[in-house]
């Protein structure tokens, strides 16, 4: 994307953050993968969204392989994204000559490097249908190399069809899983890793509020930018839809466009289902992800709010009510250790 565009860019959404009235923007560096570019391209970028967007709240961050990562990224990433690197991992769909092993070897070297210079490095994993049997071993994996937070997301299959494609029961036990396990760390070590998916679904079930897959506000709120211009409201349709518009025909043509305005309808009508409006969930889930096939009516036993899931953190939150406000700590990233983290490796930011 050229310096033209990325002007085009920054204009672009701050007027989306006007007419949807948001209070601030975000802007992910994201792929392919972003460290094929120089550093300079990036700090060159940083100088245009300042210019551009003076007198406006906004951040940035940065989703890379890491495996390009070297020290001559180490200054940017310092200031420009406060020192923090996002890195999707993968457990087994990648591989150095056919080996998922070294591949792991390799990125856990690109990850001792970064954080001996100083940054904090997130991980992101998408489980498929052999890893959603894995909870267990993939938690303590995190554990085992000093990782206090990592995130999980939805593997998705639109526009196409794969036979790693967990469905939505064999991703509710995932996340069973892996809350079993966060209750068996907090038990045993006083400390677990901070989980994105598993603090959004305590925050719903315990206090109501939407977050993560629950009560996404996506298509208003994200816009996928590809380097011509063309544009998108989701990662995983972009490459599978006609563009609904380009940055270069201004904002009213997004707003206008019929592709975005149907899959705003699909997130807030259509995608829920009978089963939505009795589900003791409904209000902090509607439906989850547009994208997700939404139980018996499209294929799928369970839904795509992941009742089984909700259904185990209430259980155990009635179960064992002095647990409650240990969930809501945990929820809060409060019992994830992250100080002492920070303590020893340091200068990592926080």
């Amino acid at each position: 994307m050229d310096e033209a565009a990325l002007r085009r860019v920054a204009r672009f959404a701050k007027d989306l953050r006007e007419r949807e009235s948001h209070p601030g923007i975000h802007f992910i560096w994201h792929g392919g993968e972003p460290l094929v570019l120089s550093p300079s391209y990036y700090w060159r970028a940083d100088e245009i969204l300042r210019e551009e967007l003076e007198g406006e709240v906004f951040s940035q961050s940065l989703q890379t392989s890491l495996i390009p990562y070297r020290e001559e990224w180490s200054t940017l990433i310092d200031k420009v994204f406060d020192g923090h690197i996002g890195s999707s991992v993968d457990f087994t769909q990648r591989s150095i000559k056919s080996s998922p092993g070294a591949y792991l070897d390799l990125w856990m070297d690109k990850v001792r490097l970064a954080r001996s210079h100083g940054h904090f490095v997130l991980p992101g994993m998408v489980p498929t249908r052999h890893e959603s049997k894995k909870a267990q071993e993939i938690f303590d994996w995190f554990v085992e190399n000093d990782f206090h937070a990592f995130n999980v997301d939805r593997f998705s299959q639109y526009g196409s069809s794969t036979i790693d494609w967990p469905s939505n029961r064999e991703h509710s036990r995932f996340l069973i899983g892996l809350f079993d396990a966060m209750i068996d760390s907090l038990a045993v070590r006083g400390w677990a890793p901070a989980i994105n998916v598993l603090s959004a679904g305590i925050q719903g079930v315990l206090l109501g509020n939407s977050g993560d897959r629950w009560g996404t506000r996506c298509q208003k709120e994200f816009l996928v930018v590809e380097p011509d211009g063309s544009l998108n409201t989701c990662p995983d349709r972009a490459k599978h839809e006609t563009p609904y518009s380009n940055i270069s025909d201004g904002i009213d043509a997004l707003i206008a466009s019929p592709g975005r305005r149907n899959w705003i309808r699909i997130m807030d009508v259509t995608h829920k289902e009978s089963h939505c409006h009795t589900c003791e969930f409904r209000h902090f889930c509607k439906s989850g992800c547009p994208v997700t096939p939404n139980g018996p009516a499209n294929g799928q036993v369970e839904c795509s709010g992941y009742k089984t899931f909700l259904l185990h953190v209430k259980a155990y939150s009635d179960q064992n009510p002095e647990m409650r406000d240990r969930l809501l700590a945990y929820s809060s990233r409060q019992l994830s250790d992250l100080d002492r983290f920070f303590a020893q490796h340091e200068g990592v930011h926080q």
